[in-house]
């Protein structure tokens, strides 16, 4: 996308667990060495990493952070960039790179996010994507990703001088999440 000319690592969002199993045997007939998560993917539903010298693949199964997942808005947001006979890989729209790399909060991803903010980012279109899927059906525990969002929030408006048009929307929404948290944990 011509904001980054290389990187370690390579996430990867299947589909589905199928297509995940499948992407993991082709790693490894590729020399790849299968590993669990580091410390760094904590906050992420990567569950399994392909490994080949310094080259990482961070494979995900739909999910990306609790009940954050692949969308089929962000799906249709994505763009093609290669057909390998069966296989289609999709490029995610920067606004959907740029929330994933908030949620992460990996080394590196604040400077990744402060590029992408020079970029034309369409912030209602991000705002719109973690609204809904923030609002979509599921425990609330599993919303924690809003919190994570708004951090990030926070660290790229402090550490790069920027500010976000979206920062109020999401520390809405994770004032929300933290309000009706403590409700359920105090029983009120």
């Amino acid at each position: 996308m011509g904001l980054k000319d290389a990187t370690k690592d390579i996430d990867i969002v299947c589909r589905s667990e199928e297509d995940e199993e499948l992407l993991i045997a082709a790693a490894r007939d590729l020399g790849f060495r299968i590993v669990e998560p580091q410390k760094r993917h904590e906050r992420l539903g990567v569950n399994r990493l392909a490994v080949k010298g310094r080259r990482n693949l961070d494979i995900f199964a739909r999910r990306i952070s609790y009940d954050f997942g692949l969308s089929d808005p962000m799906w249709q947001r994505a763009v093609r960039s290669r057909r390998f006979g069966n296989l289609v890989v999709r490029d995610s729209s920067l606004e959907d790179v740029f929330i994933m790399k908030l949620i992460a909060n990996r080394p590196g991803d604040t400077r990744d996010c402060a590029a992408l903010f020079s970029a034309v980012l369409n912030y209602d279109s991000v705002n719109r994507g973690i609204e809904a899927q923030y609002r979509k059906a599921g425990e609330l525990e599993q919303k924690i990703w809003v919190t994570y969002i708004e951090e990030g929030i926070g660290q790229l408006e402090e550490d790069h001088k920027l500010l976000i048009p979206i920062a109020d929307m999401i520390s809405a929404l994770a004032d929300e999440f933290r309000e009706k948290l403590y409700r359920k944990l105090s029983g009120h």
